[in-house]
């Protein structure tokens, strides 16, 4: 693995970078904002398209019924879509993500 630079090829260094970051109060301030985005309200329709987090449309859960697709051609063509594409993951909320609340 090549490591960035600022970790100074250090893995640990990367880690530790990482871990604060990760644990710093911006993130802990931040972290529903993404949840909301991945998982949550602004995932899906008009919430989603103001915060510009709109995907591809076969990426979505339930897209398309790849099994109902009789001709090969266009079987195999949306298959591959899926696959250059990834998978959005399942919308899991449909109420916006709380704050953290404080330690």
């Amino acid at each position: 693995v090549a490591l960035p630079a600022w970790s100074q090829n250090d893995a640990h260094e990367f880690v530790r970078l990482h871990r604060l970051a990760l644990e710093s109060d911006y993130v802990s301030n931040h972290l529903h904002n993404w949840i909301d985005l991945i998982f949550g309200v602004k995932q899906r329709g008009p919430r989603a398209v103001a915060a510009t987090n709109v995907f591809y449309h076969l990426t979505y859960e339930n897209a398309v019924d790849v099994d109902a697709i009789q001709d090969n051609d266009s079987k195999t063509a949306t298959l591959e879509q899926i696959k250059h594409f990834g998978q959005t993951p399942p919308q899991i909320f449909s109420a916006p993500h709380p704050t953290r609340l404080p330690a």
